[in-house]
């Protein structure tokens, strides 16, 4: 097998562009807004660990940072935009909108991305996201508030954005740690700008020129984002500079602590983001349970993947349930906590790579089959399907250049890294 040190750039590039192009077209259909952002958050986290060979340790910090850094984006709203994306007089505000917004997730998400594979202290990283939570709230005050610059309709129905707000989240970040941080966030900025206008670009031409041969031209949108902002993350991770080692142990948890963990961070995510949303009436509730969420993942590497995946995977299967209301509601209950303990229970037990990639990637694709095809509102695209199905092969395939870490399920891949890579 040849060595992942030897695995060309462009492959290396190929294996993170579509994983995450496959994460963002499954978030955009089996989970909206900031937990659907975890599930491409969650596969990059751990697209990269792979790539970079990371021990289990890091591996988990990557997959919950990862996984709560593209979900801060998710708060933006970027609907309206695309309705003005349609329009001939407002088009090229619109692109410029997308850019912006587009980047702002890449820069978010890189800094955090940043953080995992530059870890601060615990104390550190309190004070850093309380910096990120002051930046956003004054950013969203008095930019996005008061609609200083404005990108979706101020006409009809006008939504909040708070794309000022994360920026400036993750310029406090970024000002508060070094050089790590800054590539990640600067990779990520590029690959989100460019990958969101583009995507936008290309919905507005295939619905007025080619709507006869594919009509979820939404979904292309999606896809080329989250393929271009995969390549940039990967960028990052490819030609960021070499790090002081890092112990390979992992501490034991007992599966109570970690199953307590998981059940603590999906409430986090069920209480917290509404009642921000509902009392305080701020655009970035998520950022607010993230920063939480965060917080808990540094407890230890199995709450971290509690976090990571755990949440994940629950949001998804609650948004499985909502998409059928007619489901008895203490029947879909029952399925959701089964659903949920079990993905915690291999999860707790599980630290290969490997196995944690493709537990989201199939159990994120099988979620959306069942949205697609359960008897209900039938909402199935037969070619946005085969796409996510294909993607999930191709990233699959890639297991073979993984199998020598992939030992044992219980055993922390090995810990060196390329040379010349990240090895912290």
């Amino acid at each position: 097998m040849k060595p992942i040190a030897a695995v060309p750039p462009l492959h290396w590039m190929l294996f993170a562009a579509a994983t995450m192009s496959l994460g963002w077209g499954l978030r955009g259909f089996i989970g909206g807004g900031p937990l659907g952002a975890m599930i491409p958050g969650a596969m990059i986290g751990l697209a990269l660990a792979l790539l970079l060979r990371l021990d289990s340790r890091r591996t988990a910090r990557l997959l919950a940072f990862a996984a709560v850094g593209v979900g801060f984006g998710g708060d933006m709203t970027y609907g309206q935009t695309v309705g003005l994306s349609f329009q001939p007089e407002t088009y090229w505000w619109a692109i410029l909108g997308f850019a912006i917004k587009g980047g702002t997730w890449g820069l978010l998400g890189g800094a955090i991305l940043g953080l995992a594979l530059a870890p601060p202290s615990r104390r550190m990283l309190a004070v850093t996201l309380a910096a990120m939570l002051a930046a956003t709230w004054v950013g969203w005050r008095f930019i996005n508030d008061p609609k200083v610059i404005y990108f979706s309709n101020p006409h009809d129905k006008p939504r909040p954005e708070v794309w000022a707000g994360l920026m400036l989240g993750a310029v406090a970040v970024m000002a508060l740690h070094g050089a790590c941080v800054r590539r990640f966030a600067v990779c990520g900025v590029i690959g989100g700008s460019i990958g969101f206008a583009l995507g936008a670009a290309i919905q507005v031409w295939g619905r007025a020129h080619a709507m006869e041969h594919f009509s979820d031209w939404w979904k292309v949108m999606e896809f080329t984002f989250g393929a271009l902002l995969g390549l940039g993350f990967a960028w990052a991770a490819w030609s960021v500079e070499p790090m002081g080692a890092e112990s390979d142990g992992e501490e034991a948890t007992p599966l109570l602590h970690s199953l307590t963990s998981a059940a603590l961070g999906v409430a986090i995510i069920l209480a917290l983001v509404p009642y921000f949303e509902e009392r305080i009436h701020i655009r970035f509730s998520y950022t607010v349970a993230g920063a939480l969420l965060l917080l808990l993942a540094t407890r230890s590497s199995s709450v971290a993947r509690q976090v990571g995946l755990t949440v994940t995977c629950c949001a998804f299967f609650l948004d499985l349930y909502e998409d059928r209301p007619q489901t008895n509601y203490w029947l879909a209950v029952g399925l959701i906590t089964v659903a949920t303990g079990a993905v915690a229970w291999f999860v707790h037990r599980t630290r290969c790579t490997v196995q944690l990639f493709l537990l989201i990637t199939w159990t994120a694709v099988a979620d959306s089959l069942l949205k697609s095809y359960l008897p209900g509102p039938r909402k199935a695209a037969h070619a946005v399907q085969a796409i996510f199905v294909a993607l999930a092969v191709i990233c699959t395939l890639y297991r073979h250049r993984f199998d020598a870490e992939a030992g044992a399920a219980d055993a922390p891949l090995a810990s060196s890294a390329p040379s010349g890579r990240i090895t912290a």
